[in-house]
């Protein structure tokens, strides 16, 4: 199997990115948050096999956040996912 990286910025609720990967087979590993330029993101790590997915969420009450998905997968699950996110 092919993979490629695609990193995509969301307009959807990471609620429906969730139960899109869930719905595709991929499980949640861990989940972290990281600190980078003064902001603070939660980020997800999702996988099915050699593919994986990484969900970055922005942490904050300023303005509504749109997470943003990072794939490394097949170019028919980036596909997948790419539907959900805009």
């Amino acid at each position: 199997m092919a993979l490629k990286v695609k990193s995509i910025a969301s307009f959807a609720s990471l609620d429906s990115v969730e139960n899109t990967l869930i719905e595709l087979g991929f499980a949640l590993k861990d989940t972290s948050t990281i600190v980078s330029d003064g902001k603070f993101w939660n980020r997800m790590l999702y996988t099915r096999g050699e593919e994986i997915i990484f969900v970055s969420e922005e942490i904050g009450d300023a303005y509504p956040k749109d997470p943003i998905v990072t794939i490394y997968g097949s170019e028919h699950t980036i596909e997948k996912v790419a539907e959900v996110l805009v």
